[in-house]
């Protein structure tokens, strides 16, 4: 205080803190008024600032109009992996929408998204809540496909353990997850559907079963899984001599791709009905026609 003020000033001064303490109790008031999950914040009312930046970081999670969690927020959350959402997923009154998240653009949901990132413990958490295994994206994929794109082989071990797995759904184009495991040379996982009993001979749209593509692409470590594996000779003479939309057997399609002379050695015991034309074809390739009159002699 200012010993040597007038008394006018003196009075000015008393009036000016009592309206500045009436303002600050005006204020808090206010605060208090907030209900709890107000986002009607004040920097200037925070003790703590982090309150306010998971605030405006993360929206809330529940719909006003509904019981549902913010779907794009789900999402989100899921390809990031966030242990947070599981627990908040986990609720009683979530759980029955687990099935309802999917993104718009590709129809891919929650368990498609956990496999395809490789996120172990989100697929666990969906699998023991009874989610549809095989649901399908708007190409018709699966998350067993989806795990593919991933390096996380327990992922794939874990869905195939499940006796409702369908091994054999063909996406819009007629891929199985044996075919795609071929494309990308995912050899374990490869081996992890043979063993399970993936089919081999479903064809995709141009006619081509899992062992055309193994030609095709030149995967010598998924053919020998194939080969040592207890299949029927009939049904492996059967993929062999099975023939594409555009009259190619696996034979076809080795001779394609010389100078490689590794399948065409490979297969040439399995084929069945080399005709005539045939050997006038392979007379263009010395290495393949000394294996062809080889196998005829015999």
């Amino acid at each position: 205080m200012n010993v040597y003020a007038s008394g006018d000033e003196y009075s000015k001064s008393i009036k000016s803190k009592k309206i500045h303490r009436w303002f600050v109790k005006r204020r808090r008031n206010e605060i208090e008024n907030y209900s709890s999950d107000s986002l009607k914040v004040n920097i200037n009312d925070l003790a703590d600032i982090e309150e306010l930046k998971k605030i405006s970081i993360h929206p809330q999670l529940t719909d006003s109009s509904s019981s549902s969690i913010n779907h794009l927020h789900i999402l989100n959350e899921f390809r990031m992996n966030s242990k947070e959402i599981l627990r908040i997923l986990s609720q009683k009154n979530i759980e029955p929408y687990l099935f309802q998240y999917c993104e718009q653009d590709t129809g891919r949901k929650l368990l498609s998204i956990a496999a395809e990132t490789g996120w172990y413990e989100g697929v666990l958490f969906l699998l023991n809540r009874d989610v549809n295994i095989n649901e399908t994206d708007r190409e018709n994929r699966t998350a067993l496909m989806d795990c593919l794109t991933s390096t996380n082989i327990h992922i794939m071990n874990a869905l195939v353990k499940k006796r409702e797995c369908n091994l054999d759904i063909q996406t819009l184009s007629g891929h199985t997850a044996a075919h795609y495991a071929v494309m990308m040379n995912k050899i374990s996982f490869f081996e992890i559907l043979i063993k399970s009993g993936a089919r081999l001979d479903l064809c995709n749209d141009k006619g081509e079963n899992v062992l055309h593509q193994i030609i095709e692409y030149k995967r010598k470590e998924c053919w020998k899984i194939l080969k040592h594996y207890s299949y029927d000779l009939n049904y492996l003479k059967y993929l062999i001599n099975s023939k594409t939309y555009e009259h190619k057997t696996c034979l076809t399609l080795a001779f394609e791709h010389r100078p490689n002379i590794y399948f065409f050695r490979e297969l040439l015991s399995y084929s069945d009905d080399i005709t005539l034309m045939d050997i006038e074809m392979y007379q263009s390739w010395s290495k393949a026609y000394k294996l062809i009159k080889k196998f005829i002699s015999l």
